[in-house]
């Protein structure tokens, strides 16, 4: 289903509309004689530095195998270029001319079969060394990459090489009388005859995998065949159906100026969620930029909160997504997934409500940057099985994994970076912990209910707990001033675990910090007696399980940015506390 819904993808949008030519960046014309001489090296690179884009022959597919282009292919091709190259060995094929000679075989055939005057010009260029190396030094060694797309125009032409009427057809035909000698099968993603792809053309742009591309369809070793079939014949998929989801996936990661993937979200350090639908480019722009969205995103967002998001005419169409990983060669598909697009916006809505913590609307947070806050300091993320769960369940409406709110915990636990971002980490972490519980099933009846900001008639002990801890906070806080560390530095990760062998402690030194704190110490005297009115008789429990931990983590950042939020709205006298 996945490959006919990307091969669909692929037929929609025009991408297999000219099966034989892709569209290419062509940096350089190489323009010569009608004898082949090299008259000059032009450079096609707009304001932008690219090369100019252009139909070339579809390249094959290649690693370390050596398979040449058709009249356009790259220096290490076409001028036998290869930078601080060694000497080949003796007794050893030179990969330089290997390749060069890979380059020159057809077009040597098509010269000689067309009689065509432009493709002997070419013929002509690629058999003369001298005038292969005059190409190399019109360009400071040091500038050539090997990587520069390169094709030919002759004498005064204005049209490529490769780009004439006479050349096209040879290579037409060459290509249907290659394809015609293929194994014919029923196709396993139209379900119509054709001829089977022995191998697939390979994905680019997947996180982890070979730049030069990965499989994600392959039988490259015995143990993976079976009944005596050789490497696609195993799962017969037709040429243009190979093709067509292969075209569709490279379009989705394809990299652009404002995103790393046109239509695809990071997770992790080696997985990408790729999304797309049966309704149309703008419905999917949207979704990306709710679930990914870019500085200008953001900035459109502050001024029209869920713009977007309403029904629409298009929400009964498809929806679909898929998470890919890299591994070297292969790519492994993490998790697949097919909806509605009204309904995969009614849960992005739910998943920012669930997020949303104070009194700011609701709006979009990148995934990467809330992953980011509860991974380990060392650097370490989480598993890509995790944030691959997290993100399918914020699409789909399900529970979030465990494992966030535990690692959120975690995070907590640690004393907080010195910095600015502080207070910013903490409210991402507190809004998963929170988004987490709200999802998590439950056994009873009455689902869990975590307000969005204080609530000072929960009477949930570990929610109040979490208010305590950040009352004696502030009251160590006004007291002391300037601290190297504080309560929360010490004594978070205790308190939220085992609060009977910590609270007595606190409260005794809170009595102090209220002596040292005046009148507003005073004040915060009558907010911890609140607050702690709202305990049962054993306030202390000896043990909080994972979600009363969480419980506690969001009482905590509720009372804790209500002092931040009267402090900054109406109390000027009010000293200065840590805001750490």
């Amino acid at each position: 289903m996945m490959l006919t819904a990307l091969n669909d993808f692929a037929r929609e949008r025009g991408l297999t509309d000219d099966p034989l030519y892709e569209v290419k960046p062509v940096d350089f014309f190489i323009r010569i004689s009608a004898k082949g001489k090299f008259v000059s090296l032009e450079s096609t690179a707009g304001e932008d530095g690219r090369g100019k884009p252009m139909p070339v022959p579809r390249l094959p597919q290649r690693s370390v195998n050596i398979a040449a282009g058709f009249f356009a292919d790259n220096p290490k091709y076409v001028l036998a270029y290869e930078k601080d190259a060694p000497a080949a060995k003796a007794g050893r094929v030179d990969k330089r001319v290997a390749r060069l000679e890979a380059f020159l075989k057809p077009v040597r055939e098509v010269a000689a079969e067309t009689k065509d005057a432009e493709a002997r010009a070419v013929e002509s260029f690629l058999s003369n060394e001298a005038e292969r190396n005059k190409v190399l030094a019109a360009r400071d060694g040091e500038e050539w990459t090997g990587s520069e797309m390169l094709a030919f125009v002759v004498g005064d032409g204005t049209v490529p090489v490769h780009q004439r009427p006479a050349i096209r057809a040879c290579w037409e035909r060459r290509s249907g009388e290659k394809l015609a000698k293929g194994r014919r099968a029923v196709c396993l993603v139209t379900g119509q005859e054709g001829v089977v792809a022995v191998t697939h053309p390979k994905l680019k742009g997947v996180p982890e995998a070979q730049p030069a591309g990965a499989s994600l369809v392959s039988f490259n070793a015995p143990a993976f065949e079976s009944h005596g079939l050789e490497q696609g014949n195993n799962a017969p998929i037709s040429e243009p159906a190979a093709l067509g989801y292969v075209l569709a996936l490279n379009d989705m990661l394809k990299r652009t100026e404002q995103r790393r993937f046109r239509q695809g979200i990071l997770l992790g350090d080696d997985s990408v969620l790729v999304f797309w639908t049966r309704a149309s480019p703008s419905e999917e722009s949207l979704l990306l930029s709710w679930m990914d969205p870019t500085e200008e995103d953001l900035r459109r967002f502050a001024e029209s909160p869920l713009h977007g998001l309403e029904p629409g005419a298009l929400d009964d169409r498809a929806f679909y997504a898929v998470t890919l990983a890299g591994n070297a060669g292969r790519v492994a598909v993490r998790d697949w997934f097919e909806s509605r697009v009204g309904a995969v916006k009614q849960n992005i809505r739910r998943y920012f409500d669930d997020l949303r913590l104070g009194s700011a609307p609701a709006s979009p947070i990148p995934v990467y940057r809330l992953l980011k806050a509860v991974e380990a300091p060392s650097g370490r993320g989480l598993s890509p099985d995790v944030a691959t769960r997290m993100v399918g369940a914020a699409l789909r409406g399900h529970p979030f994994p465990r494992q966030l709110l535990a690692a959120a915990l975690d995070r907590l636990r640690l004393p907080p970076a010195d910095d600015r971002f502080e207070r910013e980490q903490l409210r991402l972490r507190v809004a998963l912990i929170k988004a987490t519980l709200l999802r998590l099933p439950r056994s009873g009846t009455t689902p869990l209910e975590v307000s969005v900001s204080l609530d000072k008639n929960n009477t949930t002990q570990p929610y109040v707990l979490g208010r305590l801890f950040a009352v004696l906070e502030r009251l160590q806080g006004v007291a002391l001033k300037d601290l190297n560390a504080t309560i929360r530095d010490r004594y978070f990760g205790a308190a939220s675990r085992n609060p009977v062998t910590v609270f007595p402690r606190l409260l005794q030194l809170s009595v102090h910090h209220a002596s040292k704190a005046g009148e507003t110490g005073r004040w915060l005297e009558r907010t911890k007696g609140e607050v702690m009115a709202l305990l049962p008789a054993d306030r202390f429990p000896r043990v909080l399980d994972l979600e009363d931990q969480g419980l506690f983590a969001v009482g905590y950042y509720h009372q804790r940015e209500a002092f931040f939020t009267k402090r900054e709205a109406s109390a000027p006298a009010e000293p200065d506390a840590s805001a750490s």
